[in-house]
């Protein structure tokens, strides 16, 4: 059983706590059966009503909330540290007691249907949730299925079906705390967890490896919308995740894309004017890193999209960067952490995140790991992972999909 994560931080006024499960939406056999399962739950337990619920959470100004990843999921709430030690009561039984009504069931299948329609309207996050991941992974991938499911899946859905899924969030949950924790707090909440998490140990399932990526290099995945007066393009870099590289990548990534003073803010938006929206992420996914780097860009200027931020890209593995961009990312990192700092949520997802990729939760470290980067470093790692095998690309709009494949094709990434 994995020790529950507490971490005191005096400075804050609420309390982040929760339970982080080893399932996630990739191991849905229906896509959609954990995002449906997690609403669900929270409309009632064997010992909790909703009425209870709200007047514990909503009459106290606190907000409950769940999150589903493709490997892992996370049910939690965001308190007042008072009142800590019964919230996390009440998300124990809320993963191990739920009443899970049909008629309940039945609405959150419905909202979410009319969420999976939402974001089909919106060509953003249509690539985002849908088609950049399946330009990773491949098509029928398990890490490439939608966490909110699709038409087709949630009509397939039944309450039997999350009924039975539930007994897979019991399976070696662990547990965290992050906020203004008093020592005494703390021992309150360590001795919870333990009497909680130690029932779960009689649940010995394994959860079955996901398969191998096998996707072709270069994969492409392109979407019409044709309402859509703009095109959508995504760039990924998909490499094995390894703790000594991970903070080579986020530095690169933010070198790329994540301030205003990038180089995809400062070339696409403000040289070339594609358009508003460019930035780049760092995501870890199983055992894969994932690097993703997106814009907007008029359908008719899309292939040339493709080759201007192909460039800049692949441009880390050119030469160093100058020692003002050095400096500039540096200090923009570093600030970023800093301001992450302020809120107890922000805290518990940086933590969750590390802890469940096999680094250190101690968030702290990430001032050494930034300060410890080199511009030779950069250098060095964009060199090792700008090979062609490891990009894939998405592209959602008002496009023509034989020549975004053809100028995919004849992109030059060496």
């Amino acid at each position: 059983m994995r020790e529950a994560e507490i971490q005191s931080y005096p400075n804050l006024r609420t309390c982040t706590l929760g339970f982080v499960t080893h399932r996630g939406a990739a191991h849905d056999t229906i896509a959609g059966t954990t995002q449906v399962l997690l609403q669900t739950i929270f409309r009632g337990t064997r010992n909790y009503t909703e009425s209870d619920i709200a007047k514990m959470i909503d009459g106290t100004g606190g907000s409950l909330f769940s999150t589903t990843e493709k490997d892992f999921t996370i049910i939690g709430a965001q308190v007042q540290p008072k009142y800590a030690v019964n919230t996390l009561d009440l998300l124990f039984d809320s993963i191990s007691n739920p009443l899970m009504e049909k008629t309940h069931f039945e609405i959150e299948k419905e909202k979410l249907l009319q969420t999976y329609y939402q974001v089909q309207s919106n060509s953003l996050q249509r690539m985002i949730l849908f088609d950049a991941d399946k330009a990773v992974f491949g098509e029928t991938h398990p890490l490439s299925r939608p966490q909110i499911g699709t038409p087709d899946s949630l009509s397939k859905l039944s309450i039997e079906t999350i009924q039975n899924t539930q007994q897979d969030l019991l399976i070696k949950p662990w547990g965290f705390a992050v906020g203004n924790i008093s020592q005494k707090l703390k021992t309150q909440l360590k001795q919870k967890f333990q009497e909680y998490l130690s029932t779960t140990e009689s649940f010995s399932k394994k959860m079955i490896p996901f398969p191998k990526r096998e996707v072709p290099s270069k994969n492409i995945v392109t979407s019409l919308a044709k309402e859509d007066g703009n095109a959508y393009l995504c760039i990924n870099l998909i490499t094995k995740s390894n703790p000594n590289i991970i903070g080579l990548a986020r530095f690169s990534s933010a070198i790329l894309g994540e301030s205003f003073g990038s180089r995809m803010f400062t070339i696409l938006r403000d040289e070339k004017s594609f358009g508003y929206i460019t930035g780049s992420a760092l995501k870890l996914i199983d055992d894969s890193l994932v690097l993703r780097f997106f814009m907007e860009t008029k359908p008719s200027r899309t292939e040339e999209a493709i080759d201007t931020l192909t460039e800049i890209i692949i441009g880390l593995s050119k030469e160093e960067i100058s020692i003002t961009e050095y400096n500039n990312t540096r200090d923009f990192l570093l600030g970023n952490l800093d301001l992450s700092f302020d809120d107890s949520r922000r805290i518990a997802a940086r933590i969750i995140n590390r802890a469940v990729h096999g680094l250190s939760p101690d968030i702290e470290k990430g001032y050494k790991e930034i300060q410890s980067v080199t511009s030779k470093d950069v250098l060095s790692i964009w060199k090792t992972l700008c090979s062609p095998d490891k990009f894939s690309l998405a592209v959602v709009g008002n496009i023509d999909p034989i020549k975004i494949q053809e100028r995919w094709k004849n992109t030059q990434i060496s």
